[in-house]
């Protein structure tokens, strides 16, 4: 009988065990199932059959009924960048320019992308359909000109990106819970039939820059000249000015020098006027023929008379003694 309940325990100490390892390993699974951690940079949609019921955007741990009640879809909110495809555009002016375009996106409501869009594959998809239908708009409002131009001010291509920024944006956001972040031009090519013309027109640039600069390089120089012909003129004009007054006081200087030897002694006056006259025709090589009784001969032949002294207060000599002195070659009488 011993036995047989000893037995009996092992067997109800063994049922026991199995059922509160099969109760913990079911408690295990059924709060595997109840937890969710929602991990830095993503977000989580709680589904409930299917229909979305709750946003996650907060990192952390949080409970949710069990599948297949509840589930949950984990989505990237982080920053991507999408390359779209090679496409070519045509311009105002009837140009075709290959354009390959960047777009700097991230989802902004995860619930509304996940029942728009569905995962990043297809979220790429539709950024290439917006963004090539928005290009294909604004740049038929734009020559080519507006893409490459010598001319600083004729190149266009931010105004361009915000353009299509703009028009993707309000779209993506309303339709995918999209947010765009930017739009921009990553390379610009050219078919080989517009290379020609890029060329031509970037070569009419150039020349129509140089023209300018030789026009304005032409005026610039008359302008100097012109200044420079005004300063001489007026420093031309100056000293003459200052010249004329200088040779009107020396004359005015010498006529009164003149006249005082004129009053002084006449005839010696004019004896020195006539030497001055034939050492100025004399100087210049030339032969002169002469009378004798022409007035140069005089010169040579006989000086005036020796002007008798003249006293003067002071006892002294006036200049014409001094002038009958070296004529006569002596001293005092």
């Amino acid at each position: 009988m011993a036995k047989q309940s000893d037995k009996k325990r092992a067997t109800l100490a063994g049922t026991l065990s199995r059922w509160l390892i099969a109760t913990t390993l079911v408690a295990l699974l059924v709060g595997y199932a109840c937890y969710l951690q929602v991990p830095e940079g993503r977000a989580a949609v709680v589904t409930r059959f299917g229909q979305p019921v709750r946003e996650l955007v907060e990192p952390g741990p949080y409970f949710k009924l069990p599948w297949p009640v509840e589930d949950a879809r984990l989505i990237d909110m982080r920053k991507r960048v999408f390359n779209t495809p090679y496409t070519a555009t045509l311009t105002r002016d009837r140009r075709n320019v290959v354009l390959l375009t960047y777009v700097v996106w991230r989802v902004a409501e995860p619930e509304l992308f996940l029942q728009s869009v569905g995962d990043e594959k297809a979220a790429a998809a539709k950024l290439d359909g917006m963004v090539t239908a928005a290009k294909n708009t604004l740049m038929g409002r734009y020559d080519l000109s507006a893409l490459v131009s010598t001319d600083p001010s004729n190149i266009k291509t931010s105004e361009i990106e915000a353009g299509i920024e703009s028009d993707v944006q309000s779209v993506a956001a309303e339709k995918f819970g999209i947010a765009v972040e930017q739009v921009g031009f990553k390379r610009i090519a050219y078919e080989d039939a517009n290379v020609t013309a890029v060329l031509a027109q970037m070569r009419a640039e150039r020349e129509a820059e140089a023209k300018q600069l030789r026009a304005f390089g032409d005026k610039e120089a008359r302008r100097i000249r012109d200044d420079a012909a005004v300063t001489s003129e007026e420093i031309l004009r100056d000293g003459r000015l200052t010249a004329g007054k200088i040779r009107g006081e020396a004359e005015r200087k010498a006529a009164e020098i003149y006249a005082k030897a004129h009053q002084t002694d006449p005839d010696f006056y004019r004896y020195w006027r006539s030497l001055e006259a034939l050492k100025r025709t004399l100087s210049r090589d030339a032969t002169v023929v002469l009378r004798t009784d022409q007035g140069f001969f005089d010169l040579l032949t006989d000086p005036p008379e020796a002007p008798r002294p003249v006293p003067t207060p002071s006892g002294g000599r006036t200049l014409a003694n001094e002038r009958d002195g070296r004529l006569n070659g002596g001293g005092d009488e």
